[in-house]
């Protein structure tokens, strides 16, 4: 077995049946050893269904980019424009870098399925088919003998320090122990964190692709990708934000209640116009 993939999606109601299909066969052997912790999927939407799953800092665009300088920037610059508590820790850092745009090495995810179909489709070029990726975390740290814990890392736990040094230390020439990607669950610094149910993938210091490891050709693997076809894309968006995921519930900021305006009042003008 390989990696699973799901095609012909038309409407809502077919994405969520492959949803729960996944959460069946996906079967978790143990239960988890802390009392009380959820198993849960994560998803990830991507508008081309032929990208793979490669995080920006680790892409070709960004190849001569210095990780340690981005993150010091970073945090000088942003220090005048956060609004509320600063980010308390160096993992809280990259998170906020991520979700600003700074290319890291962390993948988003979410425990959302239909968030997960939103960033699929909002914005589609029309040109493509789209692609929901699914992912075990469970299984991918079972995988990942460095990660060495049961279910997801936490950023403040030790083992978590393999793949985000301190800074002063990474600065002094040391590199991260953390090799192959792991499944993190991150603090809810910001808002949108929470709204989207954000959840990560970290990669290491060996650039991959995450649907291309080994892991992903043995019998056992728990990667997926619900397959969108582009003529479908229109109208499953459209059920999508009938039943209540839209741009505002995915942002819920004033950026993001302007941005849901806009497109409610914008007229669909000819080419030209």
């Amino acid at each position: 077995m390989s990696i699973s993939i799901f095609g012909g999606v038309k409407n809502v109601s077919e994405f969520l049946d492959h949803v729960e299909s996944l959460h069946k066969s996906w079967v978790v052997k143990e239960k988890p050893k802390i009392k009380g912790t959820a198993i849960s999927l994560w998803f990830r939407g991507q508008p081309n269904a032929n990208w793979g799953l490669v995080p920006k800092l680790q892409r070709p665009e960004y190849r001569e980019a210095v990780e340690e300088e981005i993150r010091q920037e970073f945090k000088s610059r942003a220090l005048q424009l956060i609004q509320g508590r600063l980010p308390a820790n160096e993992f809280e850092w990259y998170f906020l870098m991520q979700h600003y745009g700074v290319p890291t090495r962390l993948l988003d995810w979410t425990d959302n399925p239909l968030v997960g179909l939103f960033f699929a489709l909002d914005g589609h070029p029309g040109n493509c088919d789209a692609a929901v990726w699914a992912l075990d975390p469970w299984w991918l740290n079972e995988k990942n003998r460095q990660a060495d814990v049961d279910g997801p890392l936490l950023a403040e736990w030790a083992e978590s320090e393999k793949w985000l040094l301190p800074l002063e230390v990474a600065f002094e020439g040391k590199k991260i122990a953390g090799r192959l990607p792991a499944a993190l669950d991150p603090p809810h610094v910001d808002r949108r964190l929470q709204m989207q149910g954000s959840h990560f993938v970290i990669f290491g210091k060996e650039r991959t692709d995450l649907a291309t490891i080994n892991w992903t050709r043995r019998k056992d693997c728990h990667l997926a990708k619900i397959l969108i076809p582009s003529g479908s894309v229109k109208a499953v968006f459209e059920e999508l934000q009938n039943c209540g995921t839209t741009y505002f519930s995915v942002f819920p900021d004033l950026n993001g209640l302007g941005e849901e305006i806009r497109r409610r009042w914008r007229l669909q003008l000819p080419a030209g116009n």
